[in-house]
């Protein structure tokens, strides 16, 4: 397994972007015009496809997400000197990764100096890369087998890992530790999950927060395509691309999965708030002062 791993990693690297702009010509969305800051979501990093600001999004009241403040993406530890470079124009405060240990000493972040970083492990069979490895280049699994482990991934961050989330909400509530950015691996389960409850937390409506959660596949569509491709070759063409394909994309039945788990347990994503974070108003309405304009 190690061989075959030390192959697609391989493999992997020559995906990656070469070339781009330098980093001060780089557009920072909350320096634009507000017009022009949706088309420039996604920031133009070369190391990274799924890093983006979560300004913008508007709130059952009229509100909307203050832009460079919060931000999500996938991992960090293929940045370029010249990402590195970009993101101090970010003025990051704090950086909250989700990864496994395992999945930090094999893809250790690349950041510019100055934000502090605090180590969230959310940890599970469908979450680390390395735990798949074997499965995905085996040619044994199922389209529908894979969609499952994410499935109850879903389910577990509400069940196992409020701790976590509660954590990560409580920073938000920091005005001193914004702005912040929070990743996973993939940016799409882990941090999709966090993304969905600081937007549920300061009022953004269900439909919206899930219209977040699915820009995922837009984003990495092209990384996805290249890193199938890559597997069938890893994988001596035992494995079939489109029977791994849920484990890259953000389906909505996979966030689902946890709200579906939120009302069965709690009722409501308020009471879940509440009660199984500890979130409280008071702490949603600081929540709200630091994070919406």
């Amino acid at each position: 397994m190690g061989r075959h791993y030390a192959v697609l990693a391989a493999l992997l690297l020559l995906v990656a972007c070469a070339g781009g702009e330098p980093p001060e010509e780089r557009a920072v969305p909350r320096e634009l015009a507000p017009a022009a800051r949706e088309a420039h979501r996604r920031l133009p990093l070369e190391g990274a496809h799924n890093f983006r600001d979560l300004g913008g999004y508007r709130t059952g009241d009229g509100r909307s997400l203050r832009w460079g403040v919060l931000y999500r993406s996938d991992a960090l530890s293929d940045l370029t000197d010249d990402d590195v470079a970009y993101l101090e124009r970010l003025e990051l405060r704090r950086v909250v990764d989700f990864r496994s240990p395992r999945e930090r000493e094999r893809d250790a972040d690349r950041l510019p100096p100055g934000p502090e970083v605090a180590l969230r492990p959310i940890v599970g069979d469908a979450l680390d890369p390395r735990e798949l490895e074997e499965l995905l280049l085996s040619g044994d699994a199922s389209a529908e087998e894979l969609a499952s482990f994410l499935i109850e991934a879903n389910r577990a961050f509400v069940t196992d890992f409020g701790d976590v989330y509660s954590d990560f909400l409580r920073s938000l509530a920091e005005a001193d530790e914004l702005p912040l950015l929070f990743h996973c691996t993939a940016g799409k389960d882990r941090a999709g999950f966090a993304a969905a409850l600081a937007l549920l937390a300061v009022g953004v409506p269900r439909e919206t927060v899930m219209r977040d959660y699915l820009l995922t596949n837009g984003y990495s569509e092209d990384h996805t395509r290249s890193t199938l491709r890559i597997i069938r070759l890893a994988s001596l063409f035992r494995t079939d691309p489109e029977d791994v394909r849920p484990l890259f994309e953000a389906r909505p039945e996979y966030l689902d999965a946890a709200f579906e788990t939120i009302d069965a347990k709690y009722g409501s994503v308020d009471a879940y708030l509440r009660e199984g974070l500890g979130v409280d108003s008071a702490l949603r309405e600081r929540l709200r002062h630091n994070l919406l304009e």
